[in-house]
């Protein structure tokens, strides 16, 4: 019979005492074949779980047969993992398994072993407490944003565009990825790249009243990969929209619908078209409403150059008469010919 005794430590915890005692046997041997008991008893503070490693020193060692534990072999190393009825080893606490091995040639006994992942010292290791690394803190690197325009106190005139233009910067190896200028607290514009750090984006202001000027705050922000943003101070514009000069015409509009049906026989969402023209020079358009009857309807069109299109429901046993009003920037208000549904 061979025997070797060891002292193996091992790890349970992170701050556990641990150490250990192997005893591997081989009770018997012959030509070709070994039996093997190993009793693994536990020197340091209770596991629960436990996996012994070792390596048969020859090639041609390898298990044929094994009980008390799970055991597995990849060429020369062995591991050998706890059953639940074993799985618990409290302080001086054994488990005892074994194997059935062949081997030609030679049959060394395993110089090491390991178990729970640390290799065999000797003796009870001490209790260690485990050391806390600290990552340093990520440096905070928010957006710098400058206007470039408009500059403070500009005067704009209706109908028109407003350049806006800002540069945007950040540190620490950083990226802007984002720019928004905001007119009166909102998003009017998304800035666009242009060269270097220079962001630009065009506003339409509102037409106001004939002979009337507005005062908006405009605003612009940039956002970091970081997720940390920056603003310039908001400055102050103003927006003119000039009084009316000579005779203004007011704008032409003819009302219609598709397919020119005005009689129907049950409820039914109807498209109404309104053709609108304006035949003063630099006249637009400000303000296109539908009514029915006296009622101004809150209803927003769609348009395609000066074609606007509504769409409204038409309830059971009514008859509805439609106009559209259409305003333009001078103050002129042009109405549409009337046109009436009949549902049944």
């Amino acid at each position: 019979m061979v025997a070797m005794m060891a002292a193996i430590s091992h790890a349970s915890a992170a701050n556990a005492a641990a150490g250990c005692r192997v005893n591997y046997v081989v009770t018997s041997q012959w030509t070709g074949g070994f039996h093997a008991d190993i009793a693994v008893t536990n020197l340091g503070d209770p596991v629960n779980g436990w996996t012994l490693r070792f390596a048969f020193p020859a090639v041609d060692q390898r298990l044929t047969q094994t009980w008390s534990a799970t055991w597995a072999q990849a060429g020369q190393q062995v591991s050998a993992t706890n059953l639940g009825w074993n799985a618990t080893l409290g302080t001086n606490g054994s488990a005892n398994i074994g194997f059935v091995g062949a081997w030609s040639g030679s049959n060394p006994i395993p110089a090491s072993f390991t178990l729970n992942g640390v290799t065999c010292t000797g003796g009870v290791l001490p209790s260690v407490t485990p050391t806390r690394t600290t990552t340093p803190p990520v440096a905070d690197w928010p957006a710098i944003v400058t206007w470039l325009s408009p500059t403070a106190g500009a005067v704009y005139t209706t109908p028109g565009t407003v350049p806006l233009a800002a540069t945007a910067t950040v540190g620490g190896g950083h990226s802007i990825t984002s720019v928004s200028f905001r007119v009166d607290g909102v998003t009017v514009a998304r800035g666009v790249r242009t060269t270097g750090d220079r962001f630009e984006a065009l506003w339409t202001p509102p037409i106001g009243e004939p002979g009337t000027s507005t005062t908006f705050v405009l605003y612009v922000s940039a956002g970091t990969d970081q997720s940390l943003s920056g603003a310039a101070p908001p400055l102050l514009v103003t927006v003119v929209t000039p009084a009316s000069t000579g005779t203004n015409h007011p704008p032409a509009v003819a009302l219609s619908t598709p397919g020119g049906q005005t009689y129907f026989l049950e409820p039914t969402t109807v498209t109404l078209v309104a053709d609108v023209a304006d035949t003063d020079p630099g006249d637009l358009v400000s303000r296109v409403e539908l009514y029915l009857g006296a009622t101004r309807l809150a209803v927003t069109p769609t348009n395609s150059g000066q074609r606007y299109q509504f769409q409204t429901a038409l309830s059971a046993g009514t008859s509805s008469t439609f106009t559209v009003r259409v305003h333009d920037s001078h103050g002129g208000i042009g109405i549409s010919n009337p046109l009436t549904f009949t549902i049944r």
